[in-house]
Formats: C-alpha cells, sequence, structure tokens
C-alpha cells in the first residue's frame, strides 16, 4: 500500500501495518493524551510512524474527531473513504531572511478547510522525498521556486488532522498525517513577496506575519476568547476578480481555530487558523525564539 501511514514499534517497516482512516493516530500509539514524541520515516510512499523519546512533537486537538468516532458512527463512513486509509502530507513555514513567515488562505471553493489560513503544503505524489513534495507544492502554490540547497530546512512536528475537524459538522472525509517543516529563506520578506504569485484555483490571499504577532497568535486560546484582541491589522495580499489587492485584515482572524457552529451543524466562522497551523507555530517560536532570544523584526501588525 502506498501513500500511506503506518504504525511500528520501531524505526523498522518489517512487521509495521497501516492506519486505519477511522483509527486516532495517538490513540493507536497508546497515547491517552493530545501529544507525544514520534519518531517518522518516510520510504517508500510510506509514512512510518514509532514511538521515540527523541522524535519529534505529535499533537492533534483535543477534539479529534477520530477519537471519538462511535461504532455507528463508523458504519455509516462510506467505504470509498475507509478504503483510502490515513495520508501523508507536507507543510512548509517559509522564514524570510529578516523572520517573516507566509501563510495563505484557502479558497472559498475548497472541498476541504475553505476559507482556513495555513502554510503552502499538501498531498505527497509517487516517487516524492518529503522535502521534493514541499518544494513542489510552494511552487504551485505561491510561483516561489526554491532548490533544496537554496533553503535551510528543518522538521516542525507531527499534525493529526481530519476534516471535518469536529464531529458536529460531519463525519471525517479527509485524515492526514501532516509534516510541517521550516524553510528558511535567503531573500528578505520584500524580495520574496515581489515574486509571490498566487495559485486562485487554491488560495486567495496570503499575508507575512513576525514575530510578535506569531507570539500574539500562539498565546491565544483555540476559540480565540481568552485574550482580548487589540483592533490591530495583518497586511495582507487579496485576490479579486484575478487581480492583487492589498489589504489590512484584522488580527482577529488569525486568534481563532477552531470553528463555532449552529444548532443545526452549520460551521460559522469559515475564515480562521488551521489548528495545524497553530501548532507549527508553536513550534517554531519554541524553535527560532527561545527565551532571551533575539528581538522581533518590526513590522506585520500594529
Amino acid at each position: 500500500m502506498t501513500g500511506r501511514v503506518f504504525l511500528s514499534s520501531s524505526s523498522h517497516l518489517e512487521g509495521a501495518a497501516p492506519l486505519s482512516f477511522e483509527k486516532c493516530c495517538l490513540t493507536a500509539m497508546g497515547c491517552s493524551g493530545h501529544q507525544t514524541n514520534a519518531g517518522f520515516l518516510y520510504k517508500n510512499e510510506r509514512l512510518l510512524l514509532y514511538p521515540s523519546y527523541e522524535g519529534v512533537r505529535l499533537m492533534h486537538p483535543p477534539g479529534c474527531p477520530c477519537r471519538f468516532l462511535t461504532t455507528s458512527d463508523i458504519v455509516n463512513i462510506p467505504e470509498n473513504n475507509l478504503s483510502r486509509g490515513v495520508k501523508p502530507a507536507v507543510a512548509v513555514l517559509l522564514q524570510s531572511s529578516d523572520g517573516y513567515v507566509l501563510l495563505t488562505r484557502r479558497a472559498q471553493h475548497m472541498r476541504t478547510f475553505p476559507c482556513v489560513w495555513v502554510p503552502p503544503g499538501g498531498h505527497m505524489e509517487p516517487g516524492e522525498t518529503l522535502k521534493q513534495a514541499l518544494l513542489r507544492e510552494l511552487s504551485e502554490e505561491t510561483g516561489l521556486t526554491f532548490s533544496e540547497e537554496s533553503l535551510e530546512i528543518s522538521t516542525l512536528g507531527l499534525w493529526e488532522s481530519v476534516f471535518p475537524p469536529v464531529l458536529s459538522i460531519g463525519l471525517p472525509v479527509r485524515h492526514h498525517i501532516v509534516v510541517y517543516h521550516l524553510a528558511q529563506a535567503k531573500e528578505d520578506q520584500q524580495t520574496l513577496q515581489e515574486g509571490l504569485i498566487l495559485n486562485k484555483d487554491e488560495l486567495d490571499a496570503s499575508a507575512w506575519v513576525d514575530h510578535a504577532t506569531i507570539v500574539e497568535v500562539v498565546q491565544s486560546d483555540d476559540f480565540g476568547q481568552s485574550r482580548p484582541v487589540p483592533q490591530r491589522y495583518i497586511k495582507a495580499t487579496v485576490l479579486e476578480n484575478g487581480q492583487k489587492v492589498e489589504k489590512n485584515l484584522p488580527l482577529s482572524i488569525l486568534m481563532s481555530t477552531m470553528p463555532r457552529t449552529s444548532e443545526d451543524g452549520q460551521e460559522l466562522n469559515q475564515e480562521r487558523l488551521s489548528t495545524g497551523t497553530k501548532f507549527a507555530l508553536e513550534q517554531l517560536v519554541k524553535k527560532d525564539f527561545p527565551p532571551g532570544g533575539a528581538k522581533s523584526p518590526p513590522g506585520g501588525a500594529w
């Protein structure tokens, strides 16, 4: 089976078993909480996960739908979804030389996570390595083309992603383990912005956020309600009728990550930050801006 996530007790592919679509990854690994450390290996189009104290952080949201599926829920999941299994995916936080990170907004017509702010990323193509996949996705979505040698690429962590993100909206139709990367460019934000060409089939906005904005975002709760949000803005490039328009968008849209739903299960706040993106930004803060580290670059949100 290719393009699938496998679990093992060690770093050996022999004896590894594919993770079933309806199974919560952390539960299957014996973790009753919402995070653990895991080693990973991508080989022969299989993403192998195994317990490792020296591994990277593996997390999912507290309300991971697959952890709470009942037997009757699983019976009602279409067979074509169950047979799809859990797929590996990549996402990349592109960081400019002056410390800005690129976020993009998924277009409203997208079938999964419409209007949600995420970094560039997506599925794995046959025969690709993780780095090749993230470079391809970065180029396809933003027009920014790099070689592996032109970026300093490192792993931030692993995120279990399920869509819809909460059971009240519907039963799972997609299940991924996303490998989040940090890619540090040699160019500054202005230079990268000049080369940015958003793929209108997938995206309709982008923004470069600085350290201070990232810290503000990661300190918010999942519903953006525990911290009072000052009337601050982020500079964004928005596609309107095929044209790029520069706009100031409220920072509050990045402070919420979990959808709020109505009594009939309709999502009330489509535009938000994805939970996986917030996780990746948290790992970036820990990795790139430790306590007592470098000062925040200026600008971003005001």
